[in-house]
């Protein structure tokens, strides 16, 4: 049989069976019929392929057929959990709808939701707020008494803590985790919690200088997680933890054992869309074992894997040891184009350690390039002067003592003529080298306080956020405080937004409207998402082109503006409309900001400290600010003359 028709097969013979299924128990209490279903479609709905989409539909259909409010929130997780397995997810915004109809009843169906919801967004990056609602699912275990999902939902939490650079708080949680499967006799809940405390133990190690004794706890978790899936035989969880063993193995330069663990994980049949990153590691433990040759080929493997299955994380992993591999081998230019991939799947969110090697790559090649123009320049100096001496010898035989004293005196002049030439050449070339060390040095600068506002800030931000839910926990029923506490948790959430945002900006040393423009949307779809009764809308003229570039500085003024003005509308107008538009006119790039708000007198009114930032930010992006207000509303013109349309 071919195998690539068994899934599609399998699929319509289990619609048949759904269909034969449902027909005798119509006279069956409805609700009884869906949540029999429900429990029938579990093994199924985790999966990837049509059998449970199929699942699915058939439960929201009966939910439809029933109308029972109950019937509809089976169907809504199901839906919840087949679009996080099957890859089908698009918007968070949908499924956070669906939330209103499953929070109708604080019990197990709503626990579940709200853990795929946290698993949804964190993999989206959006960890204040899966942390969130992963705290929510673990109070509502507490409450109904489910220590089976208590354990998978402290383990989320854990794992949300590692994505966050928080390691010994993921190890904290994972362990609470770890202790409640282990009371339960859970053998899932066991696996998930002694790898997250691995994988945990294994950052933890290298972030404090490679300690190998936290190297050995990584090892003892990922190979109790080991053991348990052997056991199951699980073969994608084995295949993960033979991968992180064998990468722990080769932090600590033990490669055979680390070679050992990676070729077990690669050997375990399928995956192959997830194999990209278990062959990366191969080619690094034959780059660092001196295999250069079976380094390339693995790594071309690699290569091909991630670009085949998308897999564009991995791909960066690819590109970066394929980097590395040409430096060793002195392939300077192979090792610049690699890079620079490298650099194009990355964006802005790049550690320490990879900035500082970009930096020091573009500084050795352009050392290099002057250096050669430098050792040209004295060769043409030193024929020079050959030449020079040459006609001394001649000279000298055909004259007497006053042609001879006139020969050595224009010869020592000329001979000073080219020194002076020759230090000339050598101070421009040393003020050029002195210039890229400059510039290299503010790069470093920039990439360091960026990446402070990350580590640092962002993280102690994130804290914050956590510790705010341990707070409402510990707190109990305590409305009017953990109102308090949610409050506290909003604005700490919008103040990480906005420090994202500084973050993007500093990034980069240009914006491009292609990447401005859909920030500028995601602020208004958020304001409009957050209030009720004012209609936004957005657009950006099609004569202005993606290509359009920006400095930095101008495309966070420009933001910064857009950001401000609609945050005032909304505080102090009370309009029922606010647009923001962008347009060009020959060399100029306009954007208003209009409302159809209360307006306020001009002449009478003193500018606060918003319309003062709008007007300083305008002045240093040289554009001109219009403000003009009325009873019928309030418009905002900011004119850049020749700011970007003339450097496009």
């Amino acid at each position: 049989m071919n195998f690539i028709k068994l899934p599609l097969l399998l699929s319509i013979f289990m619609a048949c069976l759904l269909d034969l299924y449902a027909q005798p128990s119509q006279q069956n209490n409805p609700l009884a019929q869906v949540h029999e279903l429900y429990k029938e479609a579990q093994p199924y709905l985790a999966t990837r392929d049509s059998a449970g989409l199929a699942f699915a539909e058939r439960l929201e259909k009966l939910a439809a057929e029933q109308d029972d409010p109950t019937a509809v929130r089976y169907a809504v997780l199901s839906r919840y959990k087949v679009l996080k397995n099957y890859d089908r997810y698009r918007t968070v915004d949908g499924i956070k709808d669906d939330l209103e109809l499953l929070e109708s009843t604080r019990d197990t169906i709503l626990s579940d939701a709200y853990s795929l919801y946290s698993g949804l967004l964190t993999n989206l990056g959006e960890f204040p707020d899966g942390l969130k609602y992963a705290f929510e699912a673990v109070g509502i275990d507490r409450e109904v008494g489910d220590g089976y999902r208590e354990a998978r939902d402290l383990s989320t939490v854990g794992f949300i803590h590692d994505r966050m650079y928080e390691f010994r708080e993921s190890i904290k949680w994972s362990k609470q985790a770890l202790e409640i499967a282990l009371k339960n006799d859970d053998l899932n809940g066991q696996a998930d919690a002694y790898n997250n405390i691995g994988i945990a133990y294994d950052e933890l190690a290298e972030q404090n200088g490679f300690n190998r004794q936290l190297f050995d706890s990584a090892l003892y978790y990922n190979k109790k997680s080991l053991a348990i899936q052997e056991q199951k035989k699980d073969y994608g969880s084995m295949r993960v933890d033979y991968s992180n063993i064998g990468n722990t193995y080769s932090k600590l330069g033990e490669y055979g054992m680390a070679e050992e663990y990676t070729q077990k994980s690669l050997a375990v049949p399928g995956f192959e869309e997830r194999k990209g990153v278990t062959l990366v590691n191969l080619g690094k433990i034959y780059l660092e074992t001196g295999r250069y040759v079976e380094a390339r080929k693995i790594l071309d493997s690699a290569l091909q894997n991630t670009i085949t299955y998308g897999t564009k994380k991995f791909q960066l992993e690819a590109y970066y040891r394929m980097h590395e591999l040409d430096i060793k081998l002195g392939n300077y230019e192979g090792a610049l184009k690699n890079y620079i991939q490298y650099k194009s799947i990355e964006d802005s969110l790049v550690n320490e350690r990879k900035n500082l090697q970009v930096v020091e790559m573009n500084t050795r090649f352009k050392t290099a390039a002057q250096e050669k123009q430098l050792a040209e320049t004295r060769a043409d100096l030193a024929e020079q002067e050959l030449s020079n001496r040459k006609q001394k010898m001649i000279l000298f035989g055909g004259g007497g003592l006053v042609l001879i004293l006139a020969m050595v005196s224009y010869l020592l002049y000329n001979q000073q003529k080219l020194k002076n030439r020759q230090l000339k050449k050598e101070n421009e070339l040393k003020v050029a080298l002195a210039k890229i060390e400059t510039q290299n040095r503010l790069e470093e600068q920039r990439l360091r306080i960026s990446r402070d506002l990350h580590d640092n800030i962002g993280s102690q931000l994130t804290f914050i956020i956590s510790a705010i839910g341990n707070l409402k926990f510990s707190l109990g029923g305590d409305s009017a405080i953990a109102h308090k506490l949610d409050d506290i948790g909003d604005f700490t959430t919008r103040t990480i937004r906005e420090l994202r945002d500084t973050i993007w900006a500093m990034n980069k040393t240009q914006v491009t409207m292609a990447e401005l423009a859909p920030r500028i949307a995601d602020f208004i779809h958020k304001a409009e998402k957050s209030t009720e009764g004012i209609t936004f809308k957005f657009n950006m003229d099609d004569t202005i082109p993606d290509a359009l570039t920006f400095t930095s500085v101008e495309g966070i003024n420009m933001y910064r503006i857009v950001q401000e003005a609609v945050n005032n509308s909304i505080k102090y107008a009370g309009p029922s409309l606010i647009a923001v538009s962008f347009s060009s006119y020959g060399e100029e790039l306009i954007f208003t900001i209009i409302d159809d708000g209360s307006g306020f007198d001009i002449k009478d009114h003193l500018p606060g400290n918003g319309l003062r930032n709008m007007r300083k930010r305008a002045q240093e992006i040289n554009a001109v600010f219009d403000l003009d207000s009325t009873p019928a509303g309030t418009s905002i013109k900011v004119v850049c003359a020749g700011l970007a349309l003339a450097r496009e």
